[in-house]
């Protein structure tokens, strides 16, 4: 059985450490390495025969409701024809600070691990790209809620990620974030990789049977690369990676006009539900994704910049 989730401001969401013990009854708990503050870096391998995929949580402290769809994922087990692996919280000081701070405090911190880097900002870009200047695409001020750091992969935790998964080299990824109901897939603008993900996106869709559509937000002319997940997985390890933006602005407006706390914009009073719903459109996803040959891989992509 499930632990149950203690009684907290942030209630019904549980703190890192319920997290951990609940995803534990579900596979094989393996370590990748520590955070800044030595809280450890936790992998659950569900198993299973097949391609290796992942789904990968909480890479921003504040975004609860992306570890509860990580979580579902994990309550139903494993997925017919693939190797399962989740890793449910990667920013686990991030998670803490939420907690502690009991949501009140500012989006940038809550996002940001204990250096205060946007991990989601701090992986290697592709094609010897250059960070974009645009809003929310990587800033070089530590202020920033995007700040990418001092260099790519110069921070714990996404160092761990990105060497478990350089050795493991997973055939698909879905990355669980909050919120706006959105798909975001890798940049990219070859045909053959542009189709691969509209098959995903659909499919994840699907998935949701109709109860929300989430729309795939991309396009091959204005996209940038901004040192996230999703581009590295694709570019560097050749695997079809999708950001999942769960819980809709409508749903959001409808809980709250006015959020009391930042907290409460970005999860859902009662994520069950929406777990739930998404937990299926992620498993279909990476299902329909074992199936697609690996995205091509084109000689610029070998290069990935080790300084911004």
């Amino acid at each position: 059985m499930t632990s149950a989730s203690p009684v907290g401001p942030l209630s019904p969401y549980p703190s890192f450490e319920d997290v951990i013990a609940q995803s534990a009854e579900f596979g094989a708990v393996f370590e990748t390495g520590t955070s800044v503050q030595g809280r450890p870096l936790v992998g659950i391998d569900v198993g299973g025969d097949g391609p290796l995929v992942t789904v990968t949580a909480g890479l921003h402290g504040i975004e609860y409701i992306g570890v509860q769809v990580a979580l579902a994922v994990l309550r139903r087990g494993a997925i017919p024809g693939v190797r399962l692996v989740v890793f449910p919280v990667l920013n686990p000081d991030g998670y803490a600070r939420t907690l502690a701070d009991k949501g009140q405090g500012r989006v940038r911190d809550m996002r940001k691990n204990a250096n205060g880097v946007d991990l989601n900002r701090n992986f290697p870009l592709p094609w010897n790209a250059r960070p974009s200047r645009l809003p929310f695409s990587g800033g070089s001020d530590p202020d920033s809620a995007t700040f990418r750091g001092s260099a790519p992969l110069a921070e714990p935790e996404s160092q761990a990620l990105a060497n478990w998964m350089s050795e493991h080299r997973p055939h698909a990824s879905i990355n669980c974030h909050s919120f706006m109901g959105s798909l975001i897939a890798a940049r990219v603008w070859q045909r053959d990789d542009w189709r691969g993900y509209t098959t995903l996106c659909r499919s994840f869709r699907d998935g949701q049977a109709g109860k929300a559509r989430y729309l795939r937000l991309a396009t091959p002319l204005f996209d940038v690369f901004t040192g996230e997940l999703e581009d590295w997985q694709h570019h560097a390890l050749q695997c079809w990676s999708v950001c999942v933006e769960s819980f809709t602005l409508g749903e959001s407006l409808r809980q709250h006009m006015r959020a009391p706390t930042p907290f409460w914009r970005f999860n859902p009073r009662e994520p069950a539900a929406i777990a739930e719903r998404d937990a299926v459109g992620v498993r279909a996803a990476l299902l329909t994704a074992s199936k697609l040959p690996r995205p091509t891989r084109r000689a610029p992509a070998l290069l990935t910049r080790d300084v911004w």
